[in-house]
């Protein structure tokens, strides 16, 4: 009789988190290793691809190309610890697309390639700091350099931070409030 009712119950239970949706049950599956334990800073390559897209929004003045370089809004709800983060993260997604027309005069001539992106001062965001219910690696003062011809120019990303093994923009301009 026993483990009849317990797997009912279990039935039952399993049924109520799909009607609520899993966000209505905790998880460590939704959240990358990466972002759980504090281990080496991921690899780079992940921003080097961003960075080329960010460079290619920048010269045609176009954001939405690198919109899939900035931080993830389903990843930024779990990340920060606010009641709405969502309109915290609407704001920082205008603000980039500002920043990148904002970096657009600089860049519009098409000849500009993509260089190299290097890497800024990179820190372990514990829990609780920066206003985040959960642990990231952030860089700081990120590097992107392109070249047209004989020239060189940069630009900076102020702030790139992990989600797993990838790495996204949350501040490419200097950080509003």
């Amino acid at each position: 009789m026993r483990p009849r009712f317990f797997i009912a119950a279990s039935v039952v239970l399993i049924a109520f988190a799909v009607v609520l949706g899993a966000s209505a049950l905790p998880s460590t599956a939704l959240v990358p290793r990466e972002n759980a334990v504090q281990g080496k800073a991921p690899p780079f390559e992940s921003a080097q691809a961003g960075a080329k897209r960010l460079l290619d929004a920048i010269k045609s003045g176009d954001p939405a190309i690198a919109a899939g370089f900035f931080f993830p809004a389903k990843a930024f709800d779990l990340v920060k610890a606010m009641a709405v983060p969502g309109r915290y993260h609407k704001k920082l997604v205008a603000w980039y697309g500002e920043d990148i027309l904002a970096e657009h005069p600089r860049f519009e001539d098409p000849s500009w390639t993509f260089e190299k992106i290097e890497r800024g001062r990179c820190k372990w965001q514990e829990k609780g700091t920066e206003g985040n219910a959960l642990p990231y690696w952030s860089c700081r003062g990120n590097r992107v350099t392109a070249k047209s011809g004989d020239r060189t120019r940069t630009f900076e990303i102020h702030v790139i931070i992990n989600w797993g093994d990838a790495w996204y923009v949350t501040h490419l301009g200097k950080i509003r409030s």
